[in-house]
């Protein structure tokens, strides 16, 4: 059966809208592993969320273990060129992006006005309930976002704080990629994937912010995505 990619239903001419199954298809194809994809059904999904992917008839949930088990699966070498001080780094700028930033990029979707008025259709085309149905859910799913947020702590700030912070973060990781190819060096590594996706979500032109708009105008954080999308995206034409 090999490895099934389980994502969210994808739009706007992106391989994906989520970061996490951005992130899983990135290292895939960093890792050169052959794939198929489907749209994820939550009642399958072993911890209700996307990505999964299915290996074997594994179901393997949750992007970071996707990465740990595939590794160990197929023996990758992706990370062997770096040093543990090396990839403790990468591991360092991953959770920061995964357990930060992610919610500064879940603030401009789901609960900026005009982040929402673009995105509520697309989480609404993905339920399969009547159009009838659809909106009163979408608004409640919106009250739970809102309400992860601010126990999270991020979504207790003003909007301008939370860019901001979103922006501190890419200044971090634009000052890493200043002199490297890649976030640790020369050839990518597993924690590119997870960079790469995370700032290819932000500078999505449906979804601009102060975020957006710093990432844009950085030439070490667009040459990146340029190198990473040459690398294992060269097959998306958008």
């Amino acid at each position: 059966m090999g490895i099934v990619l389980h994502h969210f239903k994808a739009d706007w001419d992106a391989p994906h809208l989520s970061p996490f199954c951005f992130k899983a298809a990135t290292f895939l194809r960093l890792a050169e592993l052959d794939y198929t994809v489907t749209v994820w059904n939550p009642q399958k999904a072993p911890k209700g969320k996307a990505p999964v992917v299915e290996l074997d008839g594994e179901l393997i949930a949750d992007s970071s273990v996707i990465v740990r088990r595939l590794t160990e699966h197929f023996d990758l070498k992706l990370d062997l060129a770096y040093s543990p001080a090396e990839l403790a780094m990468g591991h360092a700028v991953r959770r920061m992006l995964e357990e930060h930033t992610y919610w500064a990029l879940l603030h401009t979707r789901w609960l900026a006005d005009e982040g929402w008025a673009v995105y509520q259709p697309v989480i609404a085309s993905s339920i399969p309930l009547p159009a009838l149905l659809t909106g009163p859910l979408t608004a409640y799913l919106r009250r739970g976002v809102r309400r992860a947020s601010w126990e999270q702590g991020l979504g207790r700030h003003a909007p301008d704080e939370i860019g901001r912070r979103a922006i501190e973060d890419l200044s971090a990781v634009e000052a890493l990629l200043a002199d490297r190819d890649f976030l640790l060096g020369d050839t990518p590594c597993s924690h590119d994937a997870t960079v790469f996706a995370f700032v290819q979500c932000l500078v999505h032109p449906k979804f601009p912010s102060p975020a957006s708009a710093y990432a844009q105008q950085s030439a070490p954080l667009m040459g990146y995505l340029a190198r990473v999308r040459a690398s294992a995206w060269p097959d998306w034409s958008a």
